[in-house]
């Protein structure tokens, strides 16, 4: 009796972990619920770049014409969007819009078209919020949480390739934190899944459904290798294009450069290693300035993080407000370790700073 109690256990448990092993296996079994939930907050971009100019051919006839020369219409660009909410807001790249006379909006299945307007852009991040009066009801995405992804997680990729509406794709996150030399905001996630032109501004979803990436480029040395903005970043974006017009940054006021050597700062400051930047020219005023950093200090640390070069330092910095303070700890040769508290400011406007390449 108690050899059939115990056969008659094992196999309950046995059906217990077969049954979880399948529910797990439906989950990566098929995409199609998450794609179909996905897919109708996705949309088509198309632009239209209306170009003017006198034409030698027409210049006999200019005095007829008044002046006016027929507009060559050229649609120049197919791209993507994702609806990030019902007020018809549209989050994209702004490669896929830069110079366009006319957006229009294709809408998955009902092939609803309707013209769209710039919020705003941000070409530091390569985004641009778009708006849109829509007659039919939207259906915006959820947003996730890149910051919570792991290399290896499961993604879709769903956007506009070559013209081919709405198509699916599916690979992993094979990378975080890529640096591709697009600009100071560098912070890509790399994933296998299928990204070709016409993808730019898609999303890049989880197997939940929710966006986790704003598909940008492709790498040109190989298939495979595409890069996505993580959504926490197009998030904070979006929300000052909303509310601005523009994304407000702070800043330090200082030159970086990422350490080489340990002969920059002299003494034998740090038994880890080299790591962290250092300031080549303080801006007068700035931030930095005011919180008494000097010329040749070397940034090691801000709040509780590590700081080990330019781009995790322009990362760390992008995520505070200008009203934020921060502590940042620092080696000053001859002094040793400091712990120096900076009030952060905006960004002055362009016209304002001066042309250093690595400010901060």
């Amino acid at each position: 009796m108690a050899i059939l109690r115990t056969a008659i256990a094992t196999f309950v448990a046995l059906a217990a972990i077969s049954n979880s092993n399948t529910s797990q296996a439906k989950l990566y079994d098929s995409f199609a619920d998450v794609a179909e939930r996905a897919i109708p907050g996705v949309v088509n971009i198309r632009t239209t770049n209306y170009v003017t100019g006198r034409d030698a051919l027409l210049d006999p006839y200019q005095f007829f014409l008044q002046g006016r020369v027929p507009r060559n219409n050229t649609t120049h660009s197919l791209g993507s969007g994702v609806i990030i909410d019902k007020k018809g807001h549209i989050l994209t790249n702004h490669h896929v819009i830069a110079g366009a006379s006319v957006i229009e909006i294709l809408f998955a299945k009902t092939k609803y078209k309707v013209r769209a307007t710039v919020v705003g852009i941000d070409t530091k991040t390569d985004l641009a919020l778009l708006k849109v009066n829509s007659k039919q009801a939207l259906q915006p995405v959820d947003l996730g949480n890149s910051d919570v992804l792991r290399v290896g997680d499961v993604v879709l990729a769903i956007g506009n390739p070559f013209g081919f509406a709405h198509t699916v794709t599916s690979g992993i996150i094979s990378a975080k934190g890529r640096v591709i030399g697009t600009g100071p905001y560098d912070n890509f996630l790399q994933t296998d899944a299928a990204i070709h032109p016409g993808n730019s501004g898609g999303p890049l979803i989880d197997v939940r459904g929710r966006v986790i990436g704003i598909n940008t480029a492709v790498s040109s040395e190989g298939n495979g290798i595409g890069f996505a903005i993580p959504i926490n970043t197009a998030r904070d974006v979006a929300r000052d294009l909303t509310a601005h017009g523009k994304v407000v940054r702070p800043w330090l006021g200082i030159v970086g450069q990422n350490i080489l050597s340990q002969d920059e700062v002299g003494d034998n400051f740090d038994p880890l290693g080299v790591y962290g930047v250092i300031i080549s020219n303080l801006i007068i005023e700035g931030p930095a300035f005011k919180a008494g950093l000097q010329m040749k200090d070397l940034i090691m640390g801000f709040d509780k993080e590590r700081v080990t070069d330019q781009n995790q330092l322009q990362r760390l910095l992008s995520q505070k407000n200008p009203a934020d303070r921060i502590t940042l700890k620092v080696y000053r040769r001859g002094k040793g370790f400091l712990t120096v508290s900076v009030a952060l400011q905006e960004v002055p406007k362009a016209q304002d700073l001066p042309e250093e390449k690595d400010l901060f």
